[in-house]
């Protein structure tokens, strides 16, 4: 009787954590949205397109260049009592970007800031299923990403009405109050992710700092898989940058029919998210699940890429988004299954790393490829590639993977 409702109150505390980080998460994703609104629509017209280059490697660049160090610290330090301090300073640079609207300025402030979520982001992913338990990655993620899919749908909406009602600086004011508003809302969550005891107490030592990119790719599951998500990246990003060009100038769709489409695929990620928390969270068959969403995304992007009028556009990208939804919430349980816990701040951090550099490489490859490719070209392209690779890499990853448990089996039989 007394161990089962010890187990019933765990279940409930993890509930409840789980709730509460996703909740946090989700207002943070949220301001953020909101915020870059704001910071787009502030240095555009001052610094034409440099500036607004240089604003999206500052959201970026630092996710990359500190992903190593941050990983590792991470898993170095106390979790919540350092998410609280990283969200305190994330407060503050927000305040700061309310304050001074120089494009040098916001650039510089844009780059403090992402420093902080370099290690803050790895941070909460590591914590989550620390929280939620093993048997439960799968269904914090569906929470988890669905919950942010939803901020990022309404956040760019009330960024822009936000910025017309009153001005640039508020939103990030609302952006910094909902770091503030995260940062105390941790203290009340009840796990906690400590360093094992024999990990060193210099946050800064240099070995096994790599050991993120290490395990990922030394795994034969992983390893074919995170390429094929990076290739995926690479293509959903070439489609993002024509598809304001498809929409408008070869269907000639209006603005509203651009943020039609925007949110179409943005339900859809939410949808498939709600669906991948009920996956099973068998390695093998989120690996499947994982490889055959991302065929999917390909597919629904090479028939987008064939329609000849606006109408015939939503659905397949609809379709699309919730592919999406599971390839996400599929990655992210599997890799953090496949991850020791002391791991998987590095792991994490390494995962956005490559997931970021992807979004970066095919924001440039899209841009380029613009110039010499029609827009539905384009779209076909990145289409077919994704699929294809994911046919390719993921067969691979199946094969390796059943191999080596063919080998452990008969090694456990011998």
């Amino acid at each position: 009787m007394v161990a089962q409702w010890s187990a019933e109150v765990y279940s409930r505390v993890q509930r409840r954590d789980v709730a509460l980080l996703a909740a946090l998460r989700g207002a943070s994703f949220l301001g953020d949205a909101v915020a870059l609104v704001a910071l787009y629509l502030r240095v555009a017209p001052v610094g034409h397109a440099w500036a607004v280059a240089a604003l999206a490697i500052a959201g970026s660049l630092p996710l990359v260049v500190l992903a190593p160090l941050a990983g590792h610290v991470v898993d170095r330090l106390a979790a919540k009592r350092f998410l609280v301090l990283l969200g305190l300073v994330e407060a503050l640079v927000c305040v700061g970007l309310g304050h001074w609207h120089g494009v040098a300025a916001t650039i510089a402030l844009m780059v403090a800031l992402n420093v902080a979520v370099a290690f803050s982001l790895p941070g909460y992913s590591a914590l989550l299923p620390a929280a939620a338990g093993e048997e439960n990655v799968a269904r914090s993620q569906g929470l988890l990403q669905s919950v942010q899919g939803v901020a990022m749908v309404a956040g760019p909406v009330l960024g822009g009405l936000l910025v017309g009602w009153v001005g640039q600086s508020w939103p990030l004011y609302l952006d910094a109050c909902s770091f503030a508003v995260g940062a105390l809302a941790t203290t009340l969550v009840h796990h906690d992710r400590r360093p094992s005891a024999s990990s060193s107490l210099n946050a800064l030592e240099s070995p096994r700092m790599m050991a993120g990119v290490s395990l990922i790719v030394g795994d034969d599951l992983l390893r074919p898989l995170i390429i094929n998500v990076a290739v995926f990246m690479l293509s959903l990003g070439m489609a993002n940058v024509a598809e304001v060009f498809f929409i408008t100038q070869t269907l000639h769709g209006s603005a509203t029919a651009y943020g039609l489409v925007g949110a179409s695929f943005g339900l859809g990620t939410i949808i498939g998210s709600v669906v991948a928390g009920r996956l099973s969270q068998d390695q093998m068959r989120l690996a499947r699940a994982l490889t055959v969403a991302v065929v999917v995304v390909g597919l629904c992007i090479g028939t987008a890429g064939l329609v000849t009028h606006l109408a015939y556009f939503y659905a397949p990208l609809l379709v699309a988004g919730i592919a999406v939804g599971i390839a996400n919430v599929s990655a992210m349980t599997l890799f953090t299954l496949r991850t020791p816990e002391g791991l998987r701040g590095r792991m994490f951090a390494a995962l956005g790393a490559i997931i970021t550099g992807a979004e970066l490489g095919s924001t440039a490859l899209g841009g380029l490829v613009l110039t010499v490719l029609a827009p539905r070209t384009v779209f076909q392209f990145a289409g077919v590639g994704s699929s294809v690779s994911a046919v390719v890499l993921g067969a691979v990853a199946l094969r390796a993977s059943g191999l080596a448990h063919e080998r452990e089996r008969d090694l456990h039989g011998a």
